[in-house]
């Protein structure tokens, strides 16, 4: 038996051997997002959760104004310095990827045993880019009709129902107009004239910004000049209002807002501006088909979290990105109104579908992810985009044909993809 000096020597020794361990310090990661991260934001909802069940791993942001958020990031990875995750637009995955600006994820993917299937189908693909898996999505939207319910009744217009088409679509943007002598009041449809303006008519139609080989601009292919037909013959018409016009409206959505259009294009974050519009009374419908024999098509647009190259922690990285592409990291994405969560469990769930308030049909951004289209990913998007602006300009005016327009920007685009 110890005597009691005995036992002091041993309980002694024992306590001078645990503080001779070393404690470990906790791993800091820094995230890159152009998101402000004060007073109470998602990014600080991620926070609070991921380290109280990961306190080895502290989150530390670093907010970069959106101006320059792109081209900083990219001079933080060349010079050796980068984030260890950075948020990311989905149309950058397309030419970040080619310029090895992030790591591909598989590998952590395939160690972790990670299930990409809980996602929507179109949500996994939408991460995946040239056979790997560059990112893990934040959040996600599609994009349906919002229609200004009070400008229906106004004209004894029946609300727009599933299965309509670019006809009914029409003929239903034409009733709405309201004039006050030759003064437009009302357009039946307001759209924006860059690439997200019209994007969700081409996947109608079957059409795309780039062609099917992505070799080139897809937009002198004869099913995407049938659409941008269609949208610039609103305008000639009066039906939608002209560029000039609509900038004026600080933008498409904006004219919804104020109640100078009955119809509009939206996705869950223009829903969610429109939401706070308690003068506004609106719901949301999918979009139409382009004819009787189309299938339903939108456009799915995703945020990501990415891995940087050189990040200096990846394997605690990843661990922050499957949080927050998780269970727990989506119904938060639910809970602070960020998109549509990327698990169809989550979205249906009372964090999403089944939130309370407007519009009163939310699952409709849910219900067409069956016909739901990844926005385009390419190399030269950006280049692209800038000179589609240019080129069809005068086309959305009316100045110029759309078989002149698509031809020119066809003409200028051919060496971006050479």
């Amino acid at each position: 038996m110890f005597t009691k000096i005995n036992r002091l020597t041993l309980v002694v020794g024992l306590l001078i051997c645990l503080a001779s361990v070393p404690v470990l310090a906790a791993t800091t990661l820094q995230v890159a997002s152009w998101w402000s991260f004060e007073g109470g934001s998602s990014l600080d909802e991620f926070k609070l959760a991921f380290e109280a069940a990961n306190p080895d791993i502290k989150i530390e942001y670093v907010q970069i104004p959106s101006s320059e958020y792109y081209t900083k990031v990219l001079t933080m990875i060349a010079g050796g310095t980068p984030p260890d995750v950075a948020m990311l637009g989905m149309d950058k995955l397309g030419s970040w990827v080619p310029r090895a600006a992030l790591q591909d994820l598989t590998p952590y993917i395939e160690q972790s045993g990670f299930d990409l299937n809980m996602f929507f189908p179109a949500v996994k693909d939408a991460i995946t880019y040239n056979g790997g898996i560059y990112a893990m999505p934040r959040d996600a939207t599609t994009s349906v009709i919002a229609y200004n319910k009070q400008l229906f009744d106004q004209a004894g217009v029946p609300y727009p129902q599933t299965g309509w088409t670019r006809e009914d679509f029409l003929n239903i943007a034409r009733a709405l107009v309201q004039k006050d002598g030759n003064q437009t009041t009302v357009y039946g449809y307001a759209f924006d004239t860059f690439s997200d303006g019209f994007i969700d008519w081409l996947y109608t139609n079957n059409a795309s910004v780039i062609n099917p080989e992505a070799t080139g601009s897809g937009l002198h292919l004869p099913e995407a000049v049938e659409v941008l037909s269609f949208l610039q013959g609103m305008v000639k018409e009066g039906v939608a209002p002209a560029p000039a016009l609509t900038k004026s409206f600080s933008r498409a959505s904006g004219a919804f807002n104020s109640g100078r259009t009955a119809m509009y294009v939206t996705t869950v974050g223009w829903a969610n501006n429109f939401s706070k519009n308690e003068d506004l009374d609106w719901d949301i419908v999918p979009l139409p088909v382009w004819d009787a024999s189309s299938e339903p098509a939108t456009r799915l647009w995703v945020n990501y979290w990415t891995i940087p190259k050189g990040a200096k922690h990846s394997r605690e990285a990843f661990r922050f990105l499957t949080f927050l592409a998780g269970d727990e990291g989506q119904r938060i994405v639910g809970e602070t109104a960020m998109g549509i969560p990327g698990i169809p469990e989550v979205a249906y769930g009372p964090v999403f579908a089944g939130r309370e308030g407007k519009p009163s049909h939310k699952r409709y951004f849910l219900d067409v992810m069956d016909g739901a289209r990844p926005f385009p990913l390419f190399p030269q998007s950006d280049q692209f985009y800038d000179a589609m602006t240019r080129e069809f300009d005068m086309m959305w005016s009316g100045e110029r044909s759309v078989e002149e327009a698509v031809s020119a920007l066809n003409d200028v685009t051919k060496g971006f993809f050479k």
